[in-house]
């Protein structure tokens, strides 16, 4: 409970009241965002709209919630409804705090406001304009970290609910109607499963032969502890079986289930599982929800946030998937300690790309406790996960369907990749192919006047000491480079290739492809 909590929804949700139970039960400051408002303003809400107009009022909003997120001790926040429409305010919030969304029927909206003088229902019936603004903020009130319905319910009671969803501090994606929330913490896989699956018709859990000798029964039995019909298909392990045939699998597995629309799939596993998985989900009866349970680093801080599911097509790697969003992540961190050690230590190449992405302290965290990192100290690899995950949030969030902004995500990835695929997948492990691309995307850079070498030096540095191959003159790269040819982000004889400006900015730039391949074979004398 150390971000803001906002309170946010349509007029009549309850916010006011709601707000002020939670703050004074867990004794944190209250802020009336409109109040706030209106103090600062001089006159009442209505009086703003009739003299100023609605526009000017929602700057003067946007402005007092920024002054709000930046206040240090975490004050419970009460919205008014059109607090968050603007979609940039409203990501700067998910960013910043916890935004909790109270809901209700148009019928207890109608009960609550009447005979107010609330500005937005004083034109024509009321009915109709609750339900014209409800259509027109859906998406808005959707994107949120968790929504709480108030209808027929107690203050009370809902104000226990966004109490526990504020303590579990999770971090949102949002992805309009699809958003979702990300929990990490130690044990809470089997905590959150039975509340997630309640109302599924089934739950098909869908792990690997590894992760289900270590995490199968426990997870199972939280699975069962919703009541919830449940079925297990358990798939080879390994990158080689990310293919058509697992895919077939999960599909017979559901088949025989007797799987329907309303079937909840889980992935319970690295991220081989949460691709095939995923992609399985999108795929069954036109597409099902699913919940992701990454059990390794590299899946908790990459596969399992944006929706992207995929499997590989021979050399091909990710060829052939949807995006489709999860409806939870459970990121549980007791899940790292059975993580064999060659494969925890490779996805730390996914957490230096991540910060050289989007955030400098999360490098400056890692170069300062690289001997925690590597002995998974609980409290800082929680740290790890949660600002790797935020920073791949805020970037999903923006470009849910890799048009400009994520592509940057793959920084480090188009020569990693080739040298993956020219191994068979088997000689490099995924982290290790990605820190050797990082390398390559580097000094690349150096090359084309765009990154520094100082900002190479200190990430290869940091690579290095994270124990992660940073040599590329070993590496076949003559041989594997004309795999970047099978680079999802080539156009035509272009690549879209991601350079490093500086720790904390990334740009694409255009490449030939023959001039990519020039550069990245120089690199190996």
């Amino acid at each position: 409970m150390q971000r803001p909590l906002l309170v946010s929804g349509f007029m009549g949700t309850g916010k006011s009241t709601v707000s002020r139970l939670v703050a004074e039960w867990c004794g944190r400051p209250l802020v009336d965002l409109d109040a706030e408002i209106e103090r600062e303003a001089g006159v009442p809400i209505a009086e703003l709209f009739a003299t100023r107009g609605e526009p000017a009022f929602r700057l003067l909003e946007r402005e007092a919630l920024d002054r709000v997120l930046g206040r240090t001790d975490a004050p419970v926040v009460a919205l008014g409804g059109g607090a968050l429409l603007q979609r940039g305010t409203r990501l700067d919030a998910i960013d910043r705090g916890v935004v909790v969304t109270l809901d209700a029927s148009v019928e207890e909206i109608l009960k609550r406001t009447a005979g107010s003088d609330r500005p937005l229902l004083q034109a024509g019936d009321p009915r109709v304009r609750v339900e014209q603004l409800l259509a027109e903020r859906k998406l808005a009130y959707a994107e949120c970290h968790g929504r709480v319905s108030t209808t027929g319910r107690s203050p009370e009671d809902v104000a226990r609910d966004v109490v526990a969803l504020w303590r579990r501090d999770p971090i949102g994606v949002a992805s309009g109607e699809a958003s979702y929330a990300v929990d990490v913490g130690a044990g809470i896989a089997v905590e959150r499963l039975p509340g997630l699956l309640r109302g599924a018709s089934l739950g098909l859990l869908v792990t690997d032969r590894n992760v289900q000798s270590h995490h199968g029964d426990s997870v199972e039995n939280g699975m069962e502890q919703s009541g919830v019909r449940t079925a297990t298909v358990v798939l080879d392990p390994g990158e080689e079986h990310k293919n058509t045939a697992s895919l077939e699998r999960i599909w017979s597995a559901a088949l025989a289930a007797q799987a329907d629309r309303k079937s909840r799939f889980v992935a319970l596993g690295g991220g081989v599982v949460s691709d095939v998985a995923g992609f399985a989900a999108a795929t069954w009866m036109r597409g099902v929800s699913w919940i992701c349970v990454p059990t390794t680093l590299l899946s908790m801080v990459d596969a399992s946030v944006g929706g992207k599911t995929a499997i590989d097509l021979k050399t091909a790697k990710n060829a052939v998937g949807a995006f489709w969003q999860p409806s939870a992540v459970l990121c549980d961190t007791a899940h790292l300690g059975t993580e064999p050690a060659r494969g925890y230590a490779s996805a730390l190449a996914e957490v230096v790309k991540t910060a050289i992405i989007g955030d400098p302290d999360l490098l400056s965290f890692v170069e300062q406790h690289p001997k925690e990192v590597r002995a998974k100290d609980a409290a800082v690899v929680a740290e790890v996960v949660r600002r790797s995950i935020r920073v791949k949030a805020r970037v999903v969030s923006l470009d849910e369907r890799e048009d400009g902004l994520r592509a940057t995500l793959n920084l480090g990835h188009t020569v990693g990749h080739a040298l993956e695929a020219y191994g068979g997948y088997g000689k490099l492990r995924h982290g290790e192919a990605v820190s050797l691309g990082l390398v390559a995307a580097l000094r690349v850079g150096e090359r084309l006047g765009l990154t520094e070498k100082a900002v190479s030096d200190r990430c290869i540095l940091a690579l290095r000491v994270l124990g992660l191959p940073v040599e590329l003159s070993s590496q076949p790269l003559a041989r594997a480079v004309d795999l970047i040819g099978h680079d999802k982000k080539r156009a035509g004889k272009n690549v879209r290739f991601v350079v490093a400006r500086s720790v904390g900015q990334v740009d694409l730039v255009d490449l030939p492809l023959d001039e990519l391949r020039g550069h990245v074979v120089s690199l190996a004398s």
